[in-house]
């Protein structure tokens, strides 16, 4: 697939590329936002069959102006003056004959850099492909992404440099494989996610939505509604990846793929099981009744077992959001493949993305308060279909269905009831991105 861009765009973009590596960017890669519809905090869980509902922006994305070098080395620039630039060693580290789970997880975390994005992607693809990769890349990235914001723009750079660093070295690739290698390098930053975000990068297209199996790694496209209405995401506040919100992540990981499956009762129907699971349990409970389970999470997640090993976990509510989100998904599927009126469609989307919502904030306590104040405004106003936390929460975006000839009326409330009491200006700082449904990763056309 490829996209044209502005000629500005392209102009300001290789005028930099020039001013940092002497020449001009010879390619340019295109990654769009993650619009999550429904979804969220599924694609890890293993223990029943899940899915997703992104779309990719057509207003929004980042791009990856680059070329192939053969100085052994990744050097990386943005135009996001927030972000250092940066060089590296392709062969950075040594894999040892290790898996990769065994390779990411048995080594300290590296220090807080954007270029971990790309360092994993880069080392994935060293450990995927070996002798295959000895190109190296200069890289000038541009973004309308807000990072932090729920949007994925972590991940858009990922699947980026996993893109790049392949064609620069003539490997091919398919797409679906290079959104599941690309989850997987993002585990180099010490997170243990799904790939719901890199596979709506890859896969979407113009007019849908990506319905994503995550239990059969399967994706197909199902129609959205015309053009009478928009995807509008309001920023709320940046979704600190520190350390102490990568473990509650990686709690919730642990919980969704190792705890609950553990403990869940054989053979009774799903709900049902689901409602006698304990409501809480710590890793040093596990310990002792399931100790196979605790040497998995152990190997998996040691920074939970040195940290958390005897705090309670919650099983039973992370278990709830699962199961209703589920059906969620499965809900807007059909509605969205049956031949209703634009209106009911929006109005069901509507009433699943507020059901969504109470869900993150009330079963997987992902909210803050600042978002639930956002949501609120957003809420008030009664063209508005729905709204929710999009992301992994914490922060971030609040995800909300409105009509098109709303929009502006929207955007000045929230400016005016949420922004403006807070010292910003939620459109001239990149906080609100419209958006309707249009492609995945492409190349641009230079």
């Amino acid at each position: 697939m490829s996209i044209h861009l502005s000629a500005s765009e392209i102009a300001q973009a290789q005028s930099r590329f020039r001013a940092l590596y002497g020449a001009d960017a010879v390619a340019a890669l295109r990654a769009p936002a993650r619009i999550n519809i429904l979804g969220e905090h599924v694609d890890y869980v293993s223990y029943l069959p899940t899915a997703s509902l992104p779309f990719g922006s057509r207003e929004h994305a980042m791009c990856l102006w680059w070329r192939a070098t053969d100085d052994g080395c990744v050097s990386g620039a943005s135009l996001d003056e927030r972000f250092a630039p940066f060089r590296c060693a392709l062969a950075e580290e040594g894999f040892a004959g290790q898996n990769w789970e065994s390779f990411v997880f048995g080594r300290p975390l590296p220090a807080p850099h954007w270029r971990n994005y790309v360092n994993g992607a880069v080392q994935f693809a060293r450990w995927k492909y070996g002798a295959q990769l000895t190109r190296g890349l200069q890289f000038l990235l541009t973004s309308t992404i807000p990072p932090n914001s729920g949007a994925s723009s972590s991940s858009a750079l990922v699947v980026l440099a996993g893109a790049a660093i392949r064609q620069a070295n003539g490997i091919s690739y398919e797409l679906a494989e290079l959104a599941a290698d690309s989850a997987q390098a993002e585990w180099y930053l010490g997170t243990r996610g799904g790939a719901l975000d890199h596979t709506g990068i890859c896969l979407a297209r113009a007019g849908h939505a990506v319905h994503i199996s995550h239990t059969d790694k399967q994706a197909t496209l199902v129609p959205l509604p015309g053009e009478s209405f928009r995807w509008l995401t309001f920023f709320s506040h940046p979704a600190d990846k520190g350390r102490a919100v990568m473990l509650a992540y990686n709690e919730r990981a642990a919980v969704a793929r190792l705890l609950i499956p553990a403990v869940l009762a054989p053979g009774a129907a799903l709900e049902a099981a689901v409602e006698a699971l304990p409501e809480s349990l710590s890793l040093a409970d596990i310990a002792q009744t399931h100790p196979a389970v605790f040497q998995e999470c152990q190997r998996v997640f040691p920074a939970l077992i040195s940290e958390r090993q005897t705090a309670p976990l919650k099983l039973r509510d992370r278990a709830r959001h699962h199961v209703s989100e589920t059906k969620r998904v499965a809900v807007a599927v059909q509605t969205l493949n049956q031949v209703i009126s634009t209106t009911d469609a929006l109005r069901t989307l509507g009433r699943l993305l507020n059901d969504a919502h109470a869900s993150l904030r009330d079963l997987y306590d992902v909210s803050t308060p600042e978002v639930e104040t956002l949501r609120d405004v957003i809420c008030a106003d009664e063209h508005v279909f729905g709204a929710r936390l999009m992301g992994g929460g914490f922060g971030g975006n609040v995800l909300a269905l409105t009509s098109a000839g709303n929009v502006s009326r929207l955007t000045e409330r929230v400016q005016q009831e949420f922004y403006a009491p807070r010292g910003r200006n939620g459109v001239d700082e990149g906080s609100v991105m419209i958006s309707t449904p249009g492609e995945g990763l492409s190349d641009v056309v230079l």
